[in-house]
């Protein structure tokens, strides 16, 4: 009986073709669902009121009550915890946003780029929007650009940065989010680089210090933050300076003013309420501080001063020790002696990880590299007996393996050039 093969072989085919499409259909569909669910709207509990949870470390200085719902104070170098009430909770962080949009631009563009406006940032230029009244075509630095975020808290001008750093503005809320991630943040979702309200977009006072700690390490930032006013002079389309003031009020001579203070990110929306990030340093020691959910800017400079106050007043930095790779210092109470905190170490990667702890509360750490062992000196008489036990190849007439290799990659050279003659004869 005859068969035809490409009959065979097509009817093989079309169930394949078929199973190929439903595959393909399915993995449409489930990546279709799981990129445009949204993800589900945090439950933050505006108005809840919280414990002040470092008052509960046995010998811990007591710390101020707030108007501020949540907030916290870290030392920078240690990562301290030295204050913290509901530092953990949900808050909505308006415009405290743009210190992440910032970073993130600074880390990936020139602040001498060109940045031309586009429909994406006109859009937030609407009243009750804070912005500067860009144009659709206006062009502005990147520098200008930044300065305009941080200073004005300008809309338009975040989410115009967005587009071009990202290529389009979600694709930068996705890094925004995945920098989280990566500096450590573990309550936090952004959904727009401005901090415009949005049930699905908010952070913790700890995370939000944290990030702000990650961008006290960028000098470009700090120089931007703690400024007191910056002229963005006329533009193609518009014949006016603009005249930016920073909103930090502790950086000001006046009711509010901090000695010491680095600079900030003010936030307020009305679901979210008033936010302040501080930068701060006396003596060597540089203090970050968070407040949210306030009822007003007067509320949170009021706090942050408090707590800046209590933090510089009750705490000092103590070296433990000075031989550390990285660390070795430890934010604790004043007058704590070094021999009275608990260590613990680990070991990580090689390296001796150092933990310090004041009671339960952890105020500092180390990294040691491991230490070298001496080598050991061998007797004269051992080292000669040992070079008696090695063969001599030379003298029990054995080859070295060296030689062998050579030997054979020279026989198979050969071997070819005989065959090309043999070719060669054969075809003449």
């Amino acid at each position: 009986m005859g068969c035809d093969v490409k009959s065979v072989i097509r009817g093989v085919n079309r169930p394949m073709k078929k199973l190929r499409k439903w595959v393909c259909a399915a993995a449409a569909l489930i990546f279709g669902i799981t990129s445009v669910t949204p993800a589900q709207a945090a439950v933050v509990n505006n108005g809840a009121k919280y414990e002040i949870e470092t008052n509960k470390i046995p010998g811990w200085p007591q710390g101020p009550d707030i108007f501020s719902e949540t907030a916290v104070v870290i030392e920078e170098s240690t990562g301290t915890v030295l204050y913290d009430k509901g530092m953990n909770e949900l808050r909505y962080p308006a415009s405290t946003t743009k210190i992440l949009t910032t970073l993130l631009a600074l880390e990936q563009k020139p602040l001498t780029d060109v940045v031309t406006f586009t429909e994406t940032g006109i859009r937030d230029v609407f009243p009750g929007s804070s912005n500067i009244g860009m144009q659709l075509g206006e062009q502005l630095t990147m520098e200008q650009c930044l300065y305009a975020i941080m200073f004005k808290s300008a809309n338009e001008v975040a989410s115009q940065v967005a587009e071009y750093v990202g290529g389009t503005e979600a694709a930068f809320v996705d890094q925004m989010n995945q920098r989280a991630q990566e500096i450590g943040c573990t309550n936090t979702h952004f959904v727009n680089a401005s901090g415009w309200h949005d049930d699905n977009h908010y952070t913790t006072a700890y995370d939000m210090a944290l990030i702000a700690r990650e961008a006290m390490k960028n000098s470009e930032f700090m120089k931007i933050t703690g400024t007191l006013s910056y002229d963005i002079p006329p533009t193609n389309l518009n014949s006016q300076t603009r005249t930016l003031s920073s909103h930090q009020a502790l950086l000001f001579p006046g009711d509010y003013y901090y000695e010491g203070c680095l600079g900030g990110k003010t936030g307020d929306t009305d679901e979210g309420g008033s936010s302040l990030v501080t930068y701060a340093e006396r003596n060597g020691i540089r203090l970050i501080c968070v407040v949210m959910k306030s009822n007003g800017g007067g509320e949170s400079a009021v706090d942050t001063i408090s707590l800046l106050d209590y933090c510089y007043n009750n705490f000092e930095k103590l070296q433990i020790d000075a031989e550390a790779v990285s660390g070795g210092w430890a934010m604790v109470p004043k007058g704590t002696a070094a021999d009275s905190l608990n260590i613990e170490e680990t070991q990580q990667d090689g390296q001796t990880v150092t933990t310090y702890r004041y009671a339960t509360a952890q105020v500092g750490s180390a990294v040691t590299a491991p230490e070298e062992t001496a080598p050991t000196d061998v007797p004269e008489s051992e080292q000669q007996e040992s070079s008696s036990l090695q063969p001599d190849t030379e003298s029990s007439g054995e080859i070295p393996i060296t030689h062998i290799v050579i030997y054979v990659m020279a026989g198979l050279i050969l071997l070819g050039i005989i065959m090309i003659i043999i070719r060669l004869i054969i075809r003449k």
